[in-house]
């Protein structure tokens, strides 16, 4: 069983935190995989919450982001199941008590405003961290996709409500049917972000307007984000609830092992249906 102190240290390494005046900042630390998600990254924008909440840092607002090229690129492949058999290694994102499930309800829930200054891939469960921040700015080199429908799988990590939040029903479909990749412009054009800017100025922008934000008042400001959230969140419950247990019948079937296979073999999956 994982200690409370385990988790924290886990969490400390795989998110960084630097406070920069009124800021506070929280950095994916996984650079060797692209930032991929992992207990420690779930654990850690849950003590970015905390932190947050609890004034004891001060902050008026928030950035995240991810150390070198990307923002997250997704599950860990390590941990996906490549055969449907009984014994086959579960994912072990939803290992329970399943802590990415409420990730977005959790920052929503926040007092403080999130800025999400997205830096590269945002992919798979990343597109779905990238979403739960309040505010989106991206790189010119940030690409966004719903990858897990390409590996026979359902969008986790609340993807799906806040895709149809942000762009309506049917370009929310078309993203996640397709799993098309979408760079920053159109991202942009979408919607899904406030600006694109140059790799180089991302954080200086992301600062420009989290410092903004912290210069206003903090009461009125946290009961803004309360209540564009009011009534979302009760239905992000339900969605999640949802895509637990689709997700957890879909890594038995034989197109989930096949999707994760050809990822990993570097070809095209031949989906059976099974």
């Amino acid at each position: 069983m994982t200690t409370q102190a385990e988790t924290r240290t886990k969490s400390e390494e795989h998110v960084l935190f630097e406070q920069v005046g009124d800021v506070l900042i929280a950095k994916f630390n996984r650079p060797d995989v692209l930032n991929a998600l992992s207990g420690g990254i779930t654990a850690g924008m849950h003590e970015l919450v905390r932190r947050l909440n609890s004034r004891e840092t001060g902050a008026r607002a928030a950035i995240v982001t991810g150390e070198g090229r990307a923002f997250c690129a997704g599950g860990d492949v390590t941990g996906f199941p490549t055969s449907n058999q009984p014994n086959a290694r579960p994912y072990p994102t939803y290992a329970r008590p399943h802590p990415e499930r409420s990730i977005a309800r959790a920052m929503h829930s926040c007092d403080v405003p999130i800025i999400g200054a997205i830096n590269g891939y945002a992919v798979g469960a990343g597109f779905g961290l990238a979403l739960s921040t309040d505010l989106r700015i991206a790189a010119d080199d940030a690409i966004f996709q719903v990858a897990q429908t390409k590996r026979g799988l359902v969008a986790d990590v609340s993807t799906g409500p806040l895709l149809r939040e942000a762009v309506g029903n049917q370009r929310a479909l078309d993203l996640m049917l397709s799993g098309r990749r979408v760079d920053a412009y159109e991202a942009l054009e979408l919607g899904l972000v406030l600006k694109v800017v140059p790799r180089d100025q991302l954080m200086d922008e992301a600062l420009a307007l989290a410092s903004s934000i912290a210069s206003g008042p903090p009461m009125g400001m946290s009961a803004s984000k309360h209540v564009v959230y009011m009534a979302g969140d009760h239905d992000l419950e339900q969605a999640d609830a949802f895509v637990l247990l689709s997700v957890s019948s879909l890594f038995k079937t034989n197109d989930a092992a096949e999707g994760v296979r050809s990822f990993v073999e570097r070809r095209e999956p031949k989906f059976t249906g099974s």
